[in-house]
């Protein structure tokens, strides 16, 4: 709740700092009448959207929710982009005011009247820009979840590992834009792949009512290996207590804090899992992880291929020094849902977030994935991803 209306006032202030800017800096633009009756509607609209899904939440009513936060979302993205492309075209418009003061001499010629319009006509296709950007991102969100093939190589890989196939499934939130039919279509095509081991690095489900039929779908994936689980913050969002409750109803191990051994042939795979601190920004939040890491990871032994699921990709910095932690797999970002050649496009303002795809740092790999579901439904260059991942030895 508190969430929502957060958002909603984040939106308000966009809304306000977007129609100071129109009326008082675009005055070509706010003499139109239908420009003026698009920004009131719009703002209604998203009030309208923000009021359903408020109601939504406290019945669990999923068709509700769906269109009041579905409305809204769209509305917050329009919104935001408009208000960006203002803030891009404002110093041309300030520049020219200015220099319509400053130039000395007699009134402008009718040419030059004509190229000032001709200007302010032609920046109008900067918000035009925008909205087309948004429209994509909105129906880029909609795609059909894509499972890349990503081989990761080891110089001393056990034999019997080699070729092991796993899937990894994270961050799919199951409520208003993914359903629990898109899981089992997931599935199916995931199947099709024959992974040796299903991995579910956290925030499964956050329509309370689907988290156990969820965690039905992925219990009856077929893993020779088996299914296995960790936490994310969103699982302590919807009530830990009851998320541990619907996981001891199947098969599937929730890790937290601990590990154990799979035995492959005549190798051994360490799986450990990683709690989530559910904020991740005070030194104790931080000291949490370090901490669960180390647990995680206690009980493996020099020989086993050990696989870490850590729904934050920080627990890299944590595993490096302890030695011995092969392989983390890693969620939570969403890749920030904007994306340039496989990388998040805010990669190079946090560097250390580890945002989406592969890194390494001495012997350990760590694969963030941008997640099956998303917080908004928009996605720039950052496709919904359920990666397989194929051990090989170099």
């Amino acid at each position: 709740m508190r969430y929502a209306l957060y958002v909603t006032t984040l939106y308000c202030v966009l809304y306000f700092i977007t129609l100071t800017l129109v009326a008082n800096l675009h005055g070509h633009w706010w003499h139109k009448v239908w420009l003026r009756r698009l920004l009131y509607g719009q703002f209604s609209l998203g009030l309208v959207g923000s009021s359903l899904w408020l109601l939504s939440r406290p019945y669990e009513l999923t068709w509700l929710l769906s269109i009041g936060w579905g409305l809204f979302a769209v509305l917050f993205l329009i919104q935001g982009s408009f208000l960006i492309a203002l803030l891009l075209i404002t110093p041309t418009v300030l520049g020219s005011k200015l220099y319509d003061r400053l130039r000395p001499g007699p009134q402008e010629a009718p040419t030059s009247l004509e190229r000032r319009h001709f200007l302010r006509r032609s920046l109008a296709v900067v918000p035009a820009l925008g909205v087309a950007g948004v429209g994509h991102g909105i129906y880029a969100s909609g795609a059909q979840t894509r499972i890349p093939v990503i081989p990761l190589n080891y110089p001393h890989l056990p034999a019997d590992l080699e070729g092991l196939k796993i899937l990894q499934i994270s961050d799919m939130h199951i409520g208003p834009y993914i359903q629990l039919s898109d899981l089992e279509k997931l599935l199916e095509r995931a199947g099709a792949l024959a992974p040796d081991l299903i991995l579910v690095t956290g925030d499964i489900c956050d329509h309370k009512p689907d988290y156990l039929a969820a965690l039905r779908l992925l219990e009856s994936a077929p893993a020779p290996l088996g299914v296995y689980a960790s936490l994310g913050n969103h699982e302590y969002i919807r009530g830990i207590g009851r998320i541990r409750g619907h996981f001891d109803k199947t098969t599937i191990p929730l890790l937290v804090d601990e590990g154990l051994s799979i035995p492959v042939g005549e190798a051994t795979l360490f799986l450990g899992g990683v709690d989530d601190p559910r904020i991740l920004r005070s030194e104790e939040s931080y000291q949490h992880l370090q901490n669960s890491v180390e647990k995680a990871v206690g009980d493996s032994t020099s020989d086993a291929f050990t696989l870490l699921m850590s729904h934050r990709s920080q627990a890299l910095d944590y595993a490096v020094p302890l030695g011995g932690v092969d392989l983390i797999l890693a969620g939570h970002t969403h890749g920030f849902q904007c994306g340039i050649a496989g990388r998040s496009a805010l990669e190079p303002f946090f560097p250390e977030r580890y945002i989406w795809g592969h890194y390494a740092k001495e012997q350990t790999q760590l694969y963030t994935t941008a997640g099956v579901g998303h917080w908004l439904p928009f996605r720039f260059g950052c496709p919904p991803e359920a990666p397989l991942f194929t051990l090989h030895r170099s």
